[in-house]
């Protein structure tokens, strides 16, 4: 490791250039970087949803919708203010009367179609008309779904703010345990390099989610920031015994700092590579994000930050200080003195909360979960719902070659099965085109009829009807005339087609068959595609929950006994998938985190024992975390438990790797004095390290306005505080109890003991 540290720091000048060059390209990289907002495209491939997903991108058109509440507002005003927006040019679909179900106790409901998506010129002028129009005839009102979102833009200023006071409260920590005001200047520079360097390469991921695009970068300084401390530390301690020649105390400090290092981001790297192996396409797209973020923080910090600390080495020298940091012997005489209780306090919230932590109620969509700063669509979203019901669309897709009639009998068993949950029901072989001479008569689009048929639904004479029929036959079968041509008969849907193909017969047949044009284009865009047929469902229920699941399992079980092939789709259909990878990847998880953890430790500290008392202690501070929401009737994002659980784990138990090794390395007298001196020497550490991830951790969760990344920033903020009591309190009761325990737990039996305890020497500290 020598040779290593010494070619380093011998070419520390090259390695900055190299550097100047790499931030350079990864700059640019960053501009590059594409960011998807949508969690269901991480769902397994083989989920319905997934599969609808890319289905419904290839072969339907979309347009761009928004659902508007306007407030205090009486149904002649409504039915005005609708009129106005009707005539908007770029509105194509808005069927809103004061006398449906869209108006109730003076609030009206606007739901607007738009022509184009919401990147589309013509649909974005439209829409900012309509909230011009809204403004202007002065009611409140409020956009439960916008066609335009300023989330993203709202997101990346809230992270900007979120970073300053975050560097702000780190560059204070580390003044008040630093050794010299100085080296506080080196550590912004190593940071800033390191995680413009994870920015940058993101791009060569090609996309990455909003979640690992908002958090990462402030996740990567709390976790990451250790390594430039330990250098650091390193570097000074090493000028002490050497202060004449500083490129030679850095190499020291440099070969010794290095396997330090690599060692203790091994179990930090270990959960989030557990992460990397969800079924849901998230959990490897931000652990991968994440642990490249932590590879990035090790180069900078071995190749770059030498440079940076030879250069600071003599101001270093100047500005020296006295250490900040209380004493804390008191606190570990008072914890060996109260360890019985400790544990026994310990010992019981574990059972306890291991149970509690069981029974969360998780949930699966963003705007389900439970928070304090809940946006502004949110709020709107759940005005909208307590007056006229949730609007949750269900879809089902079905192979083109279905049967009209299967198509109908889908329709029907959704209905049947739903029953007053399903408020409307679209589908192509649905569609109901009403007779113009019969009220009481209406034709499917997919209904075949005679030209007689044909002159009945539309009211043009028969003789148009007839002419129209044989020109049509002429086209389609070479032709057709006499007799044949009175019982010829055609598929609705393909005479409507070339109808509206040739403006010159719509002028013959006159403004009745006009009046089918609309309802023709709006469902051939939205319910055919090249190789599927979409059927649209109303469900006035929650997208999520027992019930929703209950529903959704049964649609599914008896639409594919009727259309085997049919696909599922939705919000409710997408939290279902959710639900059902969550329990796979659960489990996998937390196996994968514990087992690759327990075994780096196993070999760090050659012992069996150690590692199980100290995956127990992190554990059971993630069960007291995860506790939190139960006891406040919260429910819980699926996916912040996987990642705080992964994180905390893999992240804090480094503190108590930390304790475990000044305790196994101490030259105390006795055992007493082993523990409270391995408590005093991790404490600055602990401290400076804990602060940083909670207070990055609870900067994000009170700052974000985003329900999911709010809510994981303060689960981790949580979970850190608790790992820092737990390794304080309980970890020094434990080595102090099971000492001589954990010396049998040795593999090999072949170890350097020393005699560290009196008077009973059986209890003698290892060293590994």
């Amino acid at each position: 490791m020598k040779r290593i540290a010494e070619f380093i720091v011998k070419n520390r000048l090259i390695f900055f250039v190299l550097f100047v060059a790499i931030v350079a390209y990864c700059i640019y990289g960053v501009t590059r970087v594409k960011v998807e907002y949508e969690i269901t495209s991480y769902l397994p491939d083989g989920t319905d949803t997934k599969k609808a997903i890319k289905i419904m991108d290839e072969e339907f058109a979309a347009f761009g919708s928004a659902t508007i509440l306007i407030k205090d507002i009486d149904a002649a005003a409504a039915d005005e203010l609708a009129g106005q927006i009707k005539a908007i040019e770029g509105v194509m679909n808005f069927g809103f009367t004061s006398d449906s179900e869209n108006y109730k106790d003076g609030k009206a409901l606007f739901s607007i179609t738009y022509i184009g998506d919401s990147n589309d010129k013509t649909a974005v002028a439209a829409y900012n008309k309509t909230l011009k129009i809204i403004e202007d005839s002065g009611y409140k009102f409020s956009v439960p779904t916008p066609l335009v979102s300023s989330y993203a833009d709202t997101l990346a200023h809230e992270v900007f703010i979120i970073l300053i006071l975050a560097a702000v409260v780190i560059i204070a920590v580390l003044l008040l345990t630093s050794k010299s005001f100085a080296e506080v200047m080196v550590f912004p520079a190593v940071f800033a390099v390191a995680a413009v360097m994870n920015m940058g390469t993101n791009y060569w991921l090609g996309k990455i989610s909003f979640v690992s695009n908002t958090v990462c970068i402030i996740l990567q300084l709390a976790l990451a920031i250790d390594y430039a401390i330990i250098l650091c530390h390193r570097f000074t301690e090493e000028k002490d015994k050497n202060p004449t020649d500083p490129q030679a105390a850095l190499t020291s400090a440099l070969a010794k700092a290095i396997p330090e290092i690599a060692s203790s981001s091994l179990t930090t790297v270990s959960g989030l590579v557990a992460l990397m192996f969800m079924q849901l396409g998230l959990g490897f797209d931000l652990g991968m994000v994440l642990a490249k973020s932590i590879i990035c923080s090790l180069v900078t910090v071995f190749l770059l930050m030498p440079c940076l600390l030879m250069w600071a080495s003599k101001l270093m020298d100047r500005t020296r200080h006295r250490s900040f940091i209380p004493k804390i012997t008191r606190l570990g005489v008072g914890v060996i003195k109260a360890r019985y209780v400790i544990l026994s306090v310990f010992v019981v919230l574990f059972g306890v909360c291991a149970w509690l932590s069981q029974t969360i109620n998780y949930c699966y969509s963003q705007n389900s979960i439970d928070t304090s700063r809940p946006s502004a669509a949110m709020i709107a979203q759940r005005e909208t719902e307590k007056t006229f019901g949730a609007s949750n669309m269900f879809v089902i897709l079905l192979p083109k070659d279905t049967d009209p009639e299967v198509q109908r009998d889908v329709a029907d068993k959704v209905e049947e099965i739903g029953d007053s949950l399903i408020t409307s029901s679209l589908g192509w072989a649905t569609i109901s085109l009403p007779s113009t001479t019969d009220e009481n008569k209406s034709y499917h689009l997919t209904d075949s009829m005679t030209y007689a048929d044909f002159a009945d639904m539309t009211g043009i004479n028969r003789t148009t009807s007839r002419l129209l029929f044989s020109l049509y036959a002429s086209v389609a079968v070479g032709y057709v005339g006499g007799a044949e041509l009175e019982s010829y008969a055609v598929p609705l849907e393909d005479l409507l087609d070339y109808v509206f193909g040739n403006p010159s017969i719509v002028d013959m047949a006159g403004e009745g068959l006009a009046a089918y044009k609309d309802t023709l284009e709006y469902g051939k865009t939205q319910l055919v595609g090249k190789n599927h047929y979409r059927l649209v469902f109303g469900l006035n229920a929650p997208v999520e929950g027992k019930k929703t699941f209950e529903l959704i399992e049964r649609l599914t079980s008896e639409v594919k006994a009727i259309a085997p092939d049919a696909i599922f789709a939705g919000a409710s259909m997408s939290a279902y998938d959710l639900n059902g990878s969550f329990k796979t990847d659960n489990l996998l998880i937390t196996l994968l985190t514990i087992a690759f953890i327990f075994i780096i430790l196993a070999i760090t500290f050659r012992s069996w024992g150690i590692p199980i008392m100290l995956v127990a202690v992190i554990q059971g501070a993630i069960f007291i975390n995860f506790t939190i929401p139960v006891m406040l009737g919260n429910n819980l994002f699926f996916f912040v438990y996987l990642i705080a659980s992964a994180i905390q784990m893999g992240a804090t138990i480094d503190y108590a790797i930390l304790m475990t090794n000044r305790y196994i390395n101490s030259n105390a007298r006795t055992q007493k004095e082993a523990v409270i001196g391995a408590m005093t020497a991790a404490f600055p550490t602990i401290l400076t390290s804990g602060t940083i991830m909670s207070v990055a951790s609870f900067l994000v969760g009170f700052m974000t306005s985003d329900p999911l990344i709010a809510s994981m920033g303060m689960t981790l903020g949580f979970g850190t505080v608790i790992s820092i009591v737990g390794v304080l309190f309980v970890l020094p009761t434990l080595l102090y109890v099971l000492g001589p325990l954990l010396k049998k737990t040795v593999i090999g039996r072949k170890k350097k003991a020393k005699d560290l305890i009196t008077p009973n020497p059986s209890l003698p500290i290892y060293k590994h």
